[in-house]
């Protein structure tokens, strides 16, 4: 009875949410809420991702660069939830300058995590410390997604992609991958909706990750945000992020906070329906939000337009 009992539980809780997780190209199940890490370090790492799993987050986001690895795999392991929880890591352009830099830098994501990451990134276009314009860029890239394709297929991660690509990134990679990429995360909220290249990724099977939803917090002081926010019901944070996971092709969305409270706020975008609006209620809200800023779209992030 009690079994019973907590698979309604179960379902009804189904029916509240939206879709939690998008099935990539390789098959495999990426959960579309992320809690990312960019910026924590040691005990608040740790205690931040703790917070998040008790939340509910099953994705945690993290990179070399960030050096917060080991933090991560700590919190995750000690979770009850560890076996539930998927892991995304990305290797840094000063980790692509050789063939046995990359395979070395792949290992160490794998030690400090304390095991094989679900999906491994290629976090940058480019090389480290070459001029925007060297042709070493596209060598860097060609070599980097050799390496990468090689961990998968020995065990080392789950999936393999990249970050910040481009569509002319993206047109060379798919020329020489033997394996295409599953995910490509990018600068995303409607400041920057990005939909020529959304659509680009949607025709070749590229799963679309959106990362700084609130536009670096700017996004939350505009009163077109705002009231697009209260027409759904949601938060201001939470509303944008559910920006993200509307829009189409189904994208899925990386979001930090070091505040368990707003963590759990967060978590709110996956709200299938609030007192305020229907399922198709928010998607139309947040089309209408899209087409609002069409006018004046502006990066807030790092450009990986001006790396050849």
């Amino acid at each position: 009875r009690r079994r019973r009992r907590h698979r309604r539980r179960r379902r009804r809780r189904a029916v509240m949410m939206a879709r939690a997780t998008v099935t990539l190209r390789d098959g495999v199940s990426l959960p579309r809420l992320a809690f990312g890490t960019y910026k924590l370090a040691g005990d608040v790492c740790r205690d931040a991702v703790r917070d998040a799993l008790v939340v509910g987050f099953r994705h945690i986001d993290t990179a070399t660069c960030y050096r917060n690895e080991r933090s991560v795999g700590e919190a995750v392991r000690a979770s009850a939830c560890a076996r539930e929880v998927f892991l995304t890591s990305k290797i840094a352009p000063n980790e692509m300058t050789s063939e046995e830099t990359t395979s070395r830098a792949i290992d160490g994501v794998v030690d400090r995590l304390g095991r094989a990451p679900d999906l491994l990134l290629v976090h940058w276009p480019g090389e480290a410390k070459q001029a925007p314009t060297s042709e070493r860029h596209r060598e860097a890239r060609e070599r980097t997604w050799r390496v990468f394709e090689r961990a998968l297929e020995q065990g080392k991660t789950r999936s393999i992609g990249v970050s910040n690509f481009e569509i002319r990134h993206l047109e060379e990679l798919l020329s020489y991958a033997k394996i295409k990429p599953s995910v490509n995360q990018i600068e995303l909220h409607p400041r920057f909706n990005q939909r020529a290249l959304r659509e680009f990724c949607a025709m070749h099977g590229i799963h679309i990750q959106g990362y700084s939803p609130l536009g670096v917090g700017s996004l939350l002081e505009d009163a077109r945000a705002l009231e697009y926010a209260k027409k759904i019901g949601l938060a201001p944070a939470p509303a944008l992020v559910r920006w993200t996971l509307t829009r189409d092709p189904e994208c899925s969305v990386v979001v930090k906070s070091t505040a368990k409270t707003r963590t759990e706020e967060n978590f709110t975008a996956l709200r299938a329906k609030t007192a305020e609006a229907s399922e198709d209620d928010i998607r139309a809200h947040a089309d209408a939000l899209e087409k609002a800023f069409e006018s004046t779209q502006s990066k807030q992030c790092w450009d990986p337009s001006v790396v050849c």
